[in-house]
């Protein structure tokens, strides 16, 4: 609906232009939204606010010239009207509702769907977990938000790519080994130390006791049952992720290694790249990169004096090595922790000739789990917490999903056990999902009735009368540019409210207003626009990644 009253703006101030009711001047840019209060219409527009100092007029002015001379053939709108400040207010024709809940029906799955991506190349590299522990409650939020953009960019026209960086080296493998190890020899020395730095949680048990079962350590010195026990632990470890990860409805293209990193020479290359533009230097016996030259603090060491390269050269060459696969857009989701780092990152790559703007950071903020009224408090340092699989299994995949959506990432967010359990509106998965099935309810009882859809709606959607049908409609419009818009901002959190929004409209309907009734016609006209607001909650709840059932 947008995108015609754009197109009837845009041939209207072209109009104008040739006709000299406007001065000669390039189309500004302006803005189409809905405003808050329906009085104001269904849509106003900023056009003759943006006009008013290359035309040297008022806003007023001009929204009068506009609206004299509307390029409107298709009668799409059925008045419109000066606003406060010049905003330009369109009340759009009935039958364009009907229209519109027709294209609906007709487009299902589709319904939606967009080519703003044009098919570009973009990945999304989400969750990379160090495979040295089960997925916690941070990466679940991080998971659900990726696969949900991943989604969302894919149905908006994009060429889309989820990768999943599996930290494989480094000290943090190394102290998995030494936990495992211990733990292991504590089975039959319970005096035997455990490092200080190592991992609490009581999956290192676990894996000391079936790898024990799998694996003579015996006869291995202390070295070698380290080494082994640190790469069986470490590919234990990223299966269980692999597996959690599939039950939460997220899967990946590509697993990408850190070892392979160095076995390839990548970051050998990645950092003469660097040195032919002159950006390197060394200094007490270090190599640094003059990443202060690119907007960061201060310029960085990319390897030690020892030799070994800092986690920074790596990761610099695991972002350059996904330019040169030919991503031309990469959007990484790390914890809030990270913020420091993007600014080095960024500054970075732009000192190997990327572009500033190629790389997205979504910084996620922390999970809080409450339960009976009060928090569950949870420490990584007493290998205290709740595993994503945990709460998975208490709560099911969709209310994990769905509440791990529901709030800005930028936030943090509180999930409530009890109140995602609970069936009723309070509940808000539950609530959204209901009105689908609820509409699924209503078709069964139309079949019991012998109450049939013809294959087109035809005129039979002119038996919709009542303001609230029509604003079920006009809801269901939002839709397509509410997409884009998320595709655009990286904020899928829009969509569960524009759920949440939809089906409360038809709850409350529904409650006022028989669907199927001894009227044929008008019953088949209720049950269109209940399929309407069917085909809109699957098409969104498909996007968070989240089911539709048919029954609850």
């Amino acid at each position: 609906m947008k995108k015609k009253l754009a197109k009837i703006l845009e041939d209207t101030l072209d109009l104008c232009l040739k006709e000299g009711y406007l001065r000669q001047m390039p189309l500004p840019e302006f803005v189409i939204e809905i405003p808050n209060n329906p009085d104001h219409g269904n849509f106003a527009t900023n056009l003759a606010m943006t006009l008013a100092k290359g035309q040297k007029n008022s806003p007023q002015n001009i929204a009068e010239i506009i609206i004299q001379h509307l390029v409107d053939h298709d009668h799409f709108i059925l008045k419109a009207e000066i606003g406060g400040a010049g905003f330009i207010n369109f009340f759009v024709a009935t039958e364009q509702w009907y229209d519109l809940l027709s294209q609906i029906i007709t487009l299902r799955d589709d319904y939606g769907r967009n080519s703003l991506g044009k098919g570009e190349k973009i990945m999304v590299e989400f969750v990379s977990a160090n495979p040295t522990g089960p997925l916690h409650l941070g990466h679940g939020r991080g998971a659900a938000l990726g696969d949900s953009l991943c989604r969302i960019l894919d149905f908006s026209g994009y060429d889309v790519s989820r990768e999943f960086y599996i930290n494989d080296g480094g000290q943090q493998i190394n102290i998995l080994g030494e936990s495992i190890y211990s733990r292991w020899r504590q089975i039959s020395d319970p005096s035997y130390p455990f490092p200080e730095d190592g991992y609490q949680g009581d999956y290192i048990h676990e894996l000391a006791l079936e790898i024990a079962k799998e694996t003579k350590l015996e006869n291995l010195d202390i070295h070698d049952a380290i080494d082994l026990l640190t790469e069986l632990g470490k590919d234990k470890m990223l299966n269980e992720i692999k597996k959690d990860l599939a039950n939460f409805r997220v899967n990946f293209d590509l697993w990408y290694k850190e070892s392979d990193l160095y076995s390839s020479g990548k970051i050998d290359r990645a950092i003469k790249l660097i040195e032919k533009r002159d950006l390197l230097f060394e200094k007490d016996g270090a190599l640094w990169i003059r990443t202060s030259s690119f907007g960061d603090d201060k310029d960085r060491v990319i390897r030690k004096k020892d030799g070994e390269f800092t986690y920074f050269a790596t990761d610099v060459s695991y972002h350059f090595d996904k330019w040169k696969r030919g991503f031309r857009k990469v959007i990484n989701i790390w914890g809030a922790d990270h913020h420091g780092y993007v600014n080095r990152v960024k500054a970075a790559l732009m000192a190997e000739g990327i572009p500033d703007g190629w790389l997205d950071v979504l910084l996620i903020q922390l999970v809080k789990l409450w339960q009976g009224g009060a928090e569950v408090k949870m420490s990584k340092r007493s290998g205290r917490y709740v595993p994503l699989r945990e709460l998975v299994d208490d709560v099911g995949v969709d209310a994990v999903r769905f509440v791990f959506l529901s709030k800005d990432h930028t936030s943090p967010l509180d999930f409530d056990i009890d109140l995602v359990k609970r069936k009723d509106s309070e509940n808000p998965v539950y609530y959204v999902q209901y009105a689908h099935a609820r509409i699924c309810s209503i078709f069964r009882k139309a079949a019991k009735e012998n109450i049939q859809l013809p294959e087109h709606p035809g005129s039979i959607l002119q038996r919709l009368v009542l303001d609230e049908e029509i604003a079920l409609i006009r809801k269901m419009a939002e839709f397509p540019s509410l997409v884009k818009e998320i595709a655009c901002a990286l904020e899928p959190h829009r969509l569960t409210y524009y759920l949440t929004e939809l089906a409360g409209s038809f709850h409350r309907y529904y409650n006022r207003h028989r669907v199927i009734s001894d009227d044929k016609n008008l019953s088949q006209a209720r049950l269109f626009l209940s399929l309407g607001v069917k085909i809109l909650i699957k098409n969104g709840l498909s996007l968070l990644g989240v089911s539709a059932p048919e029954k609850m």
